[in-house]
């Protein structure tokens, strides 16, 4: 069973859990820990009662810099959200080809005598509905290459510096847990040592 839940990067003179944007993840237990840089990490599991980007939204309001994060699915796919003060918000999914196997599941059918039970991914329902997902998750994020335009203006207003093309593969990169893609893009729009257990305490 993979992870499901929101990792994100911040920016913050306050330690991550004493922000009031964040108090209701802190109080679920929400781990934390620091990068260089100012960066700081945090990890909440899924909690159907909490919506990870109006969290971030808020996070980006209270420090007054920028935040990115991602909603981890079963650490097969995740929807990605970047905001800053200047530029606003941006949205992206990796592995989309899972983010779907999530969120449009297919028909189950019993046979009698059958033990277990067939799997209909050639529904015509099932089929119409993914391919409806599809269109609503590209024109909520538009193409990747506009993501990565709106990506590299967040990295310069983070202080960073990220090339396009470096985003864009960053973006389409599939294989592997999920969350590694997502650490790989942090790293590509300039969050040094993005992962937990190579972060260095400031």
């Amino acid at each position: 069973m993979g992870f499901w839940g929101t990792v994100a990067f911040l920016r913050s003179s306050r330690p991550a859990e004493t922000l009031d944007a964040l108090s209701s993840w802190a109080a679920l237990g929400m781990d934390s820990w620091h990068h260089g840089d100012g960066w700081q990490g945090v990890q909440f599991r899924h909690d159907q009662d909490l919506d990870w980007r109006t969290v971030l939204v808020e996070v980006m309001r209270e420090t007054d810099r920028p935040v990115l994060g991602a909603f981890v699915l079963d650490s097969d796919g995740a929807c990605v959200l970047g905001a800053d003060p200047v530029n606003g918000a941006w949205a992206g999914v990796l592995e989309v080809e899972s983010v779907l196997a999530h969120l449009v599941l297919p028909v189950v059918e019993w046979v009698d005598g059958e033990e277990t039970p067939r799997i209909l991914e050639d529904d015509p329902d099932y089929l119409l509905e993914r391919e409806r997902l599809r269109t609503e998750l590209t024109e909520m994020c538009g193409p990747v290459e506009e993501t990565a335009r709106r990506a590299v203006l967040w990295s310069a207003e983070a202080g960073c510096r990220a090339e396009t093309e470096a985003v864009v593969q960053a973006l389409t990169t599939t294989g592997g847990f999920v969350e590694e893609v997502f650490e790989k893009l942090a790293r590509t729009l300039g969050i040094r040592a993005a992962r937990q257990d190579s972060a260095p305490a400031e």
